[in-house]
């Protein structure tokens, strides 16, 4: 019998129509946290809608952090490298790339949805080993190229230094993003979230994805959340952070975003990924 994988690939179907009764839902959780803990209605709305048991995040500490948005819509993560440049995963941009003026980049702001700047994307790079075909493919990321200096002298937009060493395994690091903190509840995300992660050993990581026929490469590294913390829908392209340095980024994590499995990333210090960033970017 063919076992049915679930495979939270973190952005990909990420949907803008979300149903009635996951509306409901969110609403009346909102409710009761507005009763239970005397907050006001857009704060408890705030508490919905990102990274699985993580921590509110202020963009002005974290200004590397950005949205990515489809159509005008809030779709996934990405990470400023450079005034002209930002990283996301391959996967949710490389059906985009004969169509980039669909593709946009949103940053200054805590909020995927107000407040902040929006950013025009000219090219979309992808890694040229990347498979679309692959389930789970190796080389899963993208450049994202906006007008040049574009986010450079903004208020709350800054890049962040990629990690020239491998970090050891159990190192604290931090994952940032929109993504839902629960599979089950719809909408898009309020405010920028964080979650605390440890690196995980690639022989635990490989064991624990081996019985969904995952192949783990040396192009992957692999953290586990702390306190039952996990990616979820939205999440793909956020930054893993160690010791203020891009350690990661994200593209896989586990079916039903339930802390079950390592969260895996793209390993930025990989020589063919640093290579393939080097080469586009300068950085």
């Amino acid at each position: 019998m063919k076992q049915e994988i679930g495979l939270v690939i973190l952005c990909l179907f990420y949907s803008n129509v979300v149903s009635a009764n996951g509306n409901e839902e969110a609403t009346a959780e909102a409710a009761v946290l507005v009763k239970a803990e005397n907050v006001t209605e857009a704060e408890a709305a705030a508490q919905f809608g990102r990274i699985i048991n993580g921590f509110a995040s202020d963009i002005a500490k974290y200004p590397f952090a950005i949205s990515v948005r489809r159509d005008g819509q809030f779709y996934c993560g990405g990470t400023v490298i450079s005034a002209s440049y930002a990283l996301t995963a391959a996967t949710p941009v490389y059906p985009y790339r004969n169509s980039v003026q669909r593709i946009t980049l949103y940053g200054g702001s805590t909020s995927a949805t107000s407040g902040g700047v929006l950013f025009k994307v000219l090219i979309i790079a992808v890694h040229l080993l990347f498979n679309p075909n692959d389930r789970v493919s190796d080389y899963n990321i993208a450049i994202l190229t906006v007008p040049a200096n574009a986010f450079g002298g903004r208020r709350n937009i800054a890049p962040i230094p990629l990690a020239s060493a491998e970090v050891a395994i159990g190192t604290k690091c931090t994952v940032f993003g929109w993504g839902r903190t629960n599979a089950n509840l719809p909408g898009p995300a309020n405010a920028l979230r964080a979650a605390d992660m440890a690196i995980s050993s690639d022989a635990a990581c490989a064991r624990a994805w081996s019985p969904l026929s995952v192949q783990l490469t040396s192009n992957m590294i692999c953290a586990k959340g702390v306190r039952g913390a996990d990616l979820c829908i939205g999440d793909y392209g956020n930054a893993l952070v160690c010791r203020g340095k891009l350690n990661g980024i994200a593209f896989l994590a586990s079916p039903g975003c339930d802390n079950t499995r390592d969260s895996v990333y793209v390993r930025i210090t990989e020589y063919n990924i640093r290579r393939f960033i080097r080469s586009q970017t300068g950085v």
